[in-house]
């Protein structure tokens, strides 16, 4: 038996089962002799020299001998003992002149700038294939950084040797590539060198050309020759320099290699004719270009690598140098080198895939000049100082491509940085602008991208550089070249970077080489910008509201002792309401009150708790944030130290958030819980108020707002805090209120103002401000006197009627004006003056104007004078002044005043004296004429009639409706129409949609129409302006101007058309919206009942296609559709007949077919487990087979161009836009249509939606609604649907698919028992029986339901017809959220059931790939659940078979369905202990969830596979993946995900002895983070982080902190251990308790040792039990069981349940615990030195040993030593 033991644990080693006491004595004896257990025992550590001391450490740590350049941490720190161990100066010379090329070490000049000139042969070597090698590797998980590290290294390596064999220099390693050259003394020497060149390309293609790798990648070359002229600038500075190549040579060499294909040698034309005349070579034209291709042979070459040890100074003689170099050649090496060279570290442990930024800059200057040493020199300056302020590193210079470009690097070892992404686009403008500033730089061009990359040393040993290679670098290439002159970036930049949108302007789609799928591109400009929501800002003061303001500033002055809570302004349409608030909210701003503003709309009317979730956005900052994530996060730190964490949640549906539920809140019920959300919002309004004079909200528009808003604002007439609500309202007899709002304004708290119009003597300054003018002519005052009743929207309508039919002109002012024409009323000045000048305290006037609802006080004159302009035909026009002035020309010049336009108008000319006494309509056929150019502008004016006008002739309306109606009977018809489709879809509406609706559409006209109707001001743009941000309000919110504008981002096509027909941009403007709301409604009014049903469906229907997700998340309708053909129900049946053949083929049981074990090594490693040879070939050919079709998911990898990036980005999730603007619009036109059915369909399509996006409140309103449609129409109160009409009747289950989307939105907000009255409730009406108690016959049915399908697969799968189908789908869609309800509820067998129904369902139906699927994840998840692994993998093999029968029927959204059972797979793969299938599936899940950007998925896979690949001792790819994990996390804020970061490297600490992080860092996160409301609502989680904690503190002696984390763990512990985590965390805390009675023993604590005991007897009972379920983990079991042993006695026991420990553990491949079972059997029993006892102890708390060095050290040996009570006493010398 021990010769067996020793076999398995080390080739010389076998045990004695001697007692540990005996063992420890003569250990003892040893000791006080001062010799130990090490092979030289006649001297101590501290005596050994030189060999002898590397000979001692070798056989303690590490397993053979030990390489000069594989040393650990821990061997340089002995070594540091040894005299002259430390190398020279001149080994460290000829360290760095391996990073350099011949010609720098050569270069005897020190000074900056400096050049070199001479002739030469240029050689360049592109290799393709290197991107799609790095992500196969990197995706797939086979051998990680290590693998892919030595491939490319090989390959490159063998590029560069044959180069420097041939006395080529190696210039430069661009990524993929390679530049040589052979230098010249004289032309002479030419065509020598020129041959040596293509005989070494030759030799290259002909034995490297072509190479397989082991991933199936091709690498492929070719290669460019030229010859000519080269130049060499030397810049920098003393602690940095790089060196840059250009010429005729360079030039020449890169138009060679674009020349190539694959396997070429290609010469320029001018070194073929240097050579041509000496050359054995045969070369043939390429084309009439007078390159020449050489002729030779090439072949596959994949097995030729040299394993021989190679010479560096024989293959490369120059880096011999002296140790004075050292100080010339530091500055031309980058940092992260230095740094491993410094440590003395193994260059190789940089080579990793690493999340960076990539910074490519190219400079454009004017050709190689005398000048350009100093221009580069300039240039180098300040992007060195701009890079290293931001911790960024510059690689390396190169002049490729017509420029110099330079590559600088984010992200890597040593200046990782948070915000590393903002720091390089930060950086990359702040280059721009200064580099442009240098002369003789004539453009800057930056791309900038983020991504995985791999980042390392690549070449050959005697010459190599640190360089990046990937598709991240070739993108930010692209980007530079096809960009020029501006700072681009990609998607990724843009999201990580989480800098302001405004910063980011879309630019054009360009395609870019080799990047199939580039996504978004976008250039990024820096601002100063402020995010956040803008009010409308007003330039005059407000007229005559004194009374109003003065009752508010009484209020707001004590809003606490006021006793008033609402303050409601009632008011018709151009009355001021808007222009009043906008005036208050100012007030109380200055009064130190915090204000949250939110204008309502019709739009808006249909959603649920938008003004709640604007006002509270607002309150707490979270309009400056673009994701849920980011709002996340703000939220946890904004009341991490308030006690309202485990609240929360409560305000998930109310501001879109994804917290994680709280288990006591998931129990209540509906009402209750919405009396807590409304009391947290209360406290969130308390501690605002606790730090402002008060909080204030403002509504404008309130009668647009919903009951949920009322309700709130009812609750808020009672409090007592210091909060005060304005709302605007129209009058009700207009806008009926519901009977919430009715009684809301019934409180005794509200002050009500029903606004009247303006005084007459504030009509003069109102219509200068109006008009901007001094002055205005009496008989227009009279009129607004008489007329306008004082509306100031009336004035304002008046006056621009008159002023557009010229019957008003403007003119300057002068200082007889006054006492020449006594017709003219001057204002009071202080009342036209503008605020900006106001410089007084007074709040009369410090106070705004007046003007209409919804918009800011408008620049009227000018509106006015443009649109009078447009009426007069020039007598020349300026196209293209025009198209600049009026909108936005391509390139705006930015910090330029906008002058308006009345003001260009009168700067040169007069206006010219025409008199129209009425407007004629415009023919439809008639183009408007251009404007005139702009004229500039005098200053101080004044109003007159226009000459030749008589004032009593001008037709006056009586009312502002009556106005508004003359203005629209004065339009065409098509004008008209135009009006009535834009009131159909609303205040504001799309282009698209309105030319999709509109009759008779015709390009030409609606551009004519909407050119007049923008300059009549009857429709604006609802475009919000760029610096304007994104904020609460809706898409038609005011925006201030002085002329006619348009910020819509225009297509390119647009663009093009708009200058070639010189068209102002407004004419094609994409969001329109109504100036006024009264002309919306009075276009409205003027259509019948019919057209208005007509235009509404219309609407609908052009609507309905884009009712889907959005083009991130794959498209497609938010609820699953049926595919339904009989192709997928064929591959259903033929996937199930494979599988049961393979059943059958393989026997009745796998665990017993075969007749002998033997070892086989397996893919991953060179590890030998015990495997059944036929089981594991089958298993690793299905493996196989299921990864050549999960690449086809995830990558295809390719020779020559790049694999793209899958369309689905979940992170650029536009669905929750969708679902805000495109269904309430669908649900109210089918509505005004009278189409009864459309509307129950998409209320109901709605309702789904809204779950889909956690928008659970919004979807039980949109089911309600829908409920009482299809009841009424059930009960005969409402007619049926006729389908001759184009609608829809509801399916007779429409009610039964309410129910079950009711059920999972309560399910989601952890209503569970509503949930479960719905769920029941939806089944019933689908006439699918589930037993209300549930008994074991119940089950046997099922099963046996289940079993026929899997024999007779062609009689029951998909044997329900096509009508019964959707059905059936809907049933298992019920039985799935049932599932989910059951599982929380802690009810397996019921929920085990409901998983059985839900699949045989499923499968009978076999119409919906989601459904089934999720069917087969849901029943594998329940039979884990009740422990039944073997059931659970028999399940998982038949859901994978029918993933991959149905693959080429997946649709994109299904992906992420796809992901999920892998990741369910992997889980079950774990807890069963197949830990290769585990991995398999783990690499599956995550690349699928990494290629859909699903940040959540990828951590949830990530953290499983972590545990995974750490009981495989798999260290760099845990590490690889560790990091990603990390990324991934702080990029989408994921705490929990972080929290699993420290987690794991706590975890590879404490189980494998290595750290990644330091511990503690880790320690304190894991501590901090453990009351997070993302990490304590999962109670298993945190009960695995405090087992964590405690092992870690009881292996560390701090025995005050274990016991106070054994106390949380064991309140957190589960009753029962059923999940991996749970499992897992018990084995550790059993270890704990394990240690804390050893030290009891010890101490001789009788009490507490007699109360511990029966706690770790408790303990391993309920593991014992648990490891039944969880095969992984009985190693650890066994192992534990033998530590108490060890504390009884019984070592005999103890020393076979470690063999056994040790033989299960192998055969599962679980290395964790067979090489900590192997080093307990070491240090139990056998003669071990304290070195080996202690080294986990003496190295784990400081960090020492570094991951790099798992490959070489014997793990048993590094393993912690379970204290025994002898041990213990031993070290402690008790």
């Amino acid at each position: 038996m021990s010769a067996a033991l020793g076999h398995l644990l080390s080739p010389n080693e076998a045990y004695s089962p001697q007692s540990s006491t005996s063992r420890l004595a003569v250990h003892k004896m040893k000791s006080r002799a001062g010799y130990g257990a090490s092979p030289t025992k006649d001297r101590p550590v501290q005596a050994l020299t030189g060999e002898a001391l590397e000979q001692h450490i070798s056989q303690q740590l590490f397993v053979g001998d030990i390489e000069t350049e594989r040393k650990t941490s821990n061997l340089r720190r002995l070594r540091s003992m040894v005299p002259g161990a430390e190398g020279s100066a001149a080994k460290r010379a000829q360290q760095l002149a391996t990073h350099t090329p011949d010609v720098l070490i050569h270069d005897r000049d020190t000074k900056m700038p400096h050049r070199k000139d001479t002739i030469a042969i240029t050689f360049f070597v592109d290799v393709s294939g290197f991107t799609a090698l790095t992500e196969k590797y990197t995706l797939s998980g086979r051998g990680g950084t290590d693998k892919l590290t030595e491939t490319l290294n090989s390959y490159i390596g063998a590029l560069v040797e044959c180069i420097l064999r041939r006395d080529g220099d190696v210039l430069q390693f661009a990524g993929d590539a390679i530049l040589a050259m052979w230098p010249c003394s004289t032309e002479k020497e030419m065509p020598a060198k020129l041959e040596e060149a293509i005989t070494c390309a030759v030799h290259i293609q002909e034995h490297y050309g072509i190479r397989k790798t082991d991933v199936g990648v091709k690498l492929k070359v070719k290669v460019g020759i030229a010859c000519g002229s080269v130049t060499m600038f030397f810049i920098g500075i003393s602690s940095c320099s790089q060196f840059v190549i250009v010429g005729s040579a360079v030039d020449d060499v890169n138009a060679s290699e674009n020349q190539c294909e694959s396997g070429d040698v290609v010469v320029s034309p001018r070194a073929w004719e240097v050579m041509q005349a000496g050359t054995s070579y045969v070369a043939e034209p390429r084309g009439t270009t007078g390159f020449m291709k050489v002729r030779h042979n090439v072949r596959d070459d994949s097995d030729r690598d040299s394993k021989e040890a190679i010479d560096i100074v024989s293959v490369r003689r120059s880096v011999a140098v002296a140790g004075t170099m050292e100080a010339k050649l530091t500055p031309y090496v980058i940092p992260p080198v230095l740094k491993k060279l410094a440590d003395d570290q193994p260059l190789e442990y940089l080579s990793e895939m690493r999340q960076v930024s990539i910074v490519f800059c190219q400079l454009a200057t004017d050709g190689i000049s005398s000048e350009l040493p100093a221009i580069l020199q300039d240039a180098f300056v300040i992007m060195h100082k701009k890079i290293t302020a931001v911790s960024g590193c510059l690689n390396k210079v190169f002049a490729f491509d017509k420029g110099i470009t330079f590559l600088v690097i984010f992200g890597l070892p040593g200046f990782k940085h948070k915000n590393e992404v903002a720091h390089a686009l930060q950086c990359a403008d702040a280059i721009s602008v200064e580099l442009l500033k240098v002369n003789g730089i004539a453009r800057v061009s930056i791309g900038v991208t983020t991504g995985p990359t791999f980042c390392g040393v690549i070449g050959h040993p005697a010459r190599h550089e640190y360089t990046v290679i990937g598709r991240t670098v070739n993108k930010a290439a692209r980007l530079m070249t096809n960009y020029p002159g501006v700072v681009s970036c990609d998607e990724e930049s843009y999201y990580h970077s989480h800098l302001p949108i405004q910063q980011f302007q879309k630019l054009e789609y360009k395609p870019l080489k080799g990047i199939p799928n580039p996504g978004n591109i976008y250039q990024f400009v820096a601002n100063d910008g402020e995010l956040g929501q803008k009010l409308p800002q007003y330039k005059y003061p407000l007229l005559g509201r004194k009374t109003e303001i003065k009752d508010f500033m009484e209020k707001i002055k004590d809003i606490k002792g006021s006793g008033v809570r609402l303050i409601v302004f009632e008011g018709e349409s151009g009355i001021g309401k808007s222009r009043l608030i906008d005036a208050l909210v100012s007030m109380a701003k200055k009064n130190g009150c915090l204000v949250s503003y939110v204008t309502m709309s019709l739009q808006l009317s249909g959603s649920s708790g938008y003004a709640l979730n604007g006002i509270f956005s607002q309150l707490l900052g979270l309009n400056q944030y673009r994701t849920a994530k980011e709002k996340e996060v703000h939220i946890l730190d904004h009341f991490k130290d308030k006690h309202l964490g485990d609240d929360l949640c409560l305000l998930n549906d109310l501001l879109e958030l994804k917290l994680p539920v709280n288990p006591r809140i998931a129990q209540t019920d509906g009402p209750t819980r919405k009396n807590m959300t409304t009391q947290l919002l209360w406290k969130i309004v308390r501690e605002h108020t606790a730090v402002s004079s008060g909080v204030v909200f403002a509504i404008d528009n309130a009668h647009f707002i919903d009951d949920e808003t009322w309700s709130f604002l009812e609750t808020m007439s009672t409090t007592s805090e210091a909060v005060l609500c304005l709302l605007t309202m129209m009058p009700p007899s207009l806008h009926p209120l519901s009977e919430i709002a009715a009684s809301t304004l019934k409180s005794k708290a509200l002050t009500y103002v029903r606004m009247k119009g303006l005084e007459n003597e504030y009509l003069t300054a109102l219509a200068c401000q109006i008009l901007e003018v001094k002055g205005v002519p009496n008989e227009v005052v009279k009129l607004l006197q008489e007329k306008s009743h004082g509306i100031p929207g009336w004035c304002e309508q008046l006056l621009g009627d008159m002023f557009q039919n010229q019957f008003l002109r403007v003119s300057p002012l002068t200082s007889s004006s006054k006492d020449k024409n006594k017709r003219i009323s001057f204002a009071n000045p202080t009342l036209v003056t503008k605020r900006s000048s106001i410089m007084t305290a007074d709040v009369t006037s410090a106070a705004a104007g007046a003007g209409a609802d919804h918009r800011p006080e408008p620049a009227a004159r000018a509106q006015m004078e443009a649109r009078r302009e447009s009426r007069v035909k020039p007598e020349k026009t300026d196209h293209h002044h025009d198209s600049a002035a009026d909108g936005k020309s391509k390139q705006p010049n930015q910090g330029k005043k906008r002058v308006s336009v009345i003001e260009k108008l009168l700067g040169k000319n007069k206006l010219p004296d025409v008199v129209m006494p009425e407007i004629e309509p415009v023919p439809e056929d008639e183009e408007l004429p251009e404007p005139p150019p702009a004229r500039e502008s005098g200053s101080n004016m004044i109003c007159d009639l226009a000459p030749g006008v008589v004032f009593a002739n001008i037709p006056i309306p009586d009312t502002m409706r009556g106005m508004m109606m003359a203005t629209f009977d004065k339009l065409n018809p098509f004008e008209q129409m135009f009006l009535k489709c834009g009131a159909i879809l609303g205040d504001t509406f799309e282009r698209s949609l309105l030319e999709a609706i509109i009759p008779n559409f015709q390009a030409r006209k609606v551009r004519s129409a909407t050119r007049r109707l923008f300059e009549l001001r009857i429709v604006m743009c609802a475009t919000p302006a760029a610096d304007q941000g994104q904020h609460h309000t809706h898409a038609g919110a005011p925006v201030t101007t002085k002329s006619i504008v348009c910020h819509c981002d225009l297509p390119p096509i647009l663009e093009t058309l708009m200058c070639q027909r010189a068209e102002p941009r407004y004419v094609h403007c994409q969001l329109m919206r109504f100036v006024s709301a009264i002309m919306q409604e009075l276009a409205y009014e003027t259509l019948m009942e019919k057209q208005r049903q007509h235009l509404h469906r219309n609407a609908a229907l052009q609507l309905e296609s884009r009712a889907h997700r959005c083009r991130s998340c794959g498209g497609g309708d938010f609820e699953h559709g049926l595919s339904g053909s009989e192709s997928f129900k064929v591959a259903l049946r033929q996937s199930s007949q494979s599988v049961m053949a393979q059943q059958q083929q393989a026997g009745p049981s796998r665990l017993h077919r075969g007749t002998k074990v033997i070892p086989k090594s397996r893919e991953r490693g060179q590890e030998t487990s015990l495997v059944y040879r036929p089981i594991q070939q089958t298993a690793t050919n299905a493996q196989q087979h299921v990864r050549s079709r999960s690449s086809s998911m995830v990558t295809d990898g390719g020779d020559e161009e790049e694999e793209g990036a899958s369309p689905l980005d979940r992170r650029a999730c536009r669905c929750t836009e969708i679902l805000a603007t495109v269904y309430p619009q669908l649900i109210r036109h089918w509505k005004n249509a009278n189409m009864v059915g459309k509307t129950v369909h998409f209320l109901t399509a709605a309702g789904e939606a809204a779950i889909t996006l956690q928008n659970n409140s919004q979807a039980l309103t949109y089911l309600r609604e829908a409920q009482i449609l299809v009841d009424e129409m059930k009960t005969g109160a409402r007619p049926l649907p006729d389908p001759d009409d184009g609608d829809v009747i509801p399916a007779w289950w429409q009610d039964a698919r309410i129910e079950n989307l009711m059920g999972q939105a309560y399910l989601r907000m952890g209503m569970l028992e509503d949930s479960l009255s719905h769920l029941r409730a939806a089944l019933d009406m689908l006439e699918i029986s589930f037993p209300t108690h549930v008994n074991i016959f119940h089950i046997w049915a099922a099963e046996i339901t289940q079993m026929v399908h899997k024999l007779l697969p062609r009689h029951y799968l998909g044997s329900v017809d096509q009508e019964m189908a959707p059905i059936m789908v809907e049933a298992a869609n019920c039985l799935n959220s049932l599932v989910a309800v059951f599982n929380l509820k802690h009810n397996q067998s019921v929920c085990y059931l409901a998983a059985l129904m839900q699949l045989n369902i499923a499968e009978a139906a076999s119409t919906d790939f989601h459904e089934l699927i999720t069917a087969y994840s849901s029943i594998i998840q329940a039979c884990m659940a009740r422990g039944r692994l073997r059931q659970a993998s028999s399940y998982s093999r038949q859901a994978i078979s029918k993933l991959e029968a149905l693959f080429a029927m997946m649709q994109e959204e299904d992906f992420a369905t796809a992901a999920s059972l892998y990741t369910i797979v992997l889980r079950m793969k774990i807890a069963n202990g197949d830990l290769f299938d585990a991995l398999d599936n783990g690499y599956i899940a995550l690349s699928i969830n990494r290629r859909i950007h699903d940040g959540e998925a990828e951590l949830a896979s990530a953290q499983l596979l972590a545990q995974c690949l750490l009981l495989r001792l798999a260290i760099q790819e845990m590490v690889d993946l560790s990091r990603r994990v990390l990324f991934v996390a702080e990029e989408g804020s994921h705490v929990l995900g972080k929290h699993w970061y420290y987690l794991g490297c706590l975890d590879m600490l404490i189980e494998a002895g290595f750290s990644i992080e330091d511990i503690g860092t880790c320690v304190v996160y894991v501590t901090e983070t453990y009351l997070d409301p993302s990490v304590s609502t999962d109670r298993e989680v945190q009960f695995y982080a405090a087992a964590t904690l405690a092992v870690w503190y009881a292996r560390t002696d701090s025995w005050v902190e274990c016991d106070r984390w054994i106390a949380v763990a064991e309140e957190a512990k589960p009753v029962k251990a059923r999940c991996l985590v749970s499992v897992h965390g018990l084995c550790k805390l059993l270890e704990t308790r394990l240690i804390r009675l050893c030290e009891t023993i010890v101490e001789q604590l009788y009490e507490e040792t007699e109360k511990d005991e029966p706690v770790v007897r408790q303990y391993l009972k309920e593991l014992e039990k648990a490891v039944e379920f969880h095969k992984v983990f009985r190693p650890r079991y066994l192992h534990m069981r033998a530590y108490f042993c060890m504390f009884t006695g019984k070592t005999d026991k103890a020393f076979r349940l470690l063999k056994e420990a040790v033989l299960l553990a192998d055969k599962l491949c679980n290395n964790v615990d067979r090489e900590w079972a192997k080093h307990s059997l070491y240090v139990w029993f056998e003669e071990v030195s304290e070195f080996v006892m202690t080294f986990w102890l003496r190295h784990s708390i400081q960090g020492e040993l570094d991951w790099h060095d798992a490959k070489n050290i014997a793990h048993s040996k590094i393993m912690y030593t379970l204290p025994t009570p002898e041990y213990k006493s031993m070290l402690t010398g008790v």
